[in-house]
């Protein structure tokens, strides 16, 4: 999976589309709790901003049966 460094403190926006069917886009952090969620929806592009303030490994997942290989 592709990883990515950001800067503490910095405003960081996601811009959130799916070229298939609806998923369902979430940001979990370290301590495995959500940060904050939108729907992946084709043909539209929804912006999601975050700040981090805590360092670590942060994973974005899917929330929806979305199909094979979710």
């Amino acid at each position: 999976f592709d990883v990515a460094e950001v800067d503490m403190a910095t405003p960081i926006e996601f811009h959130v589309t799916s070229t298939d069917v609806n998923h369902s886009f979430a940001l979990y952090s370290p301590d495995g709790h959500i940060v904050m969620q939108t729907q992946a929806m084709p043909g539209y592009v929804n912006k999601l901003t975050n700040i981090f303030t805590k360092p670590g490994v942060y994973q974005v997942l899917c929330l929806e049966y979305c199909g094979i290989a979710h």
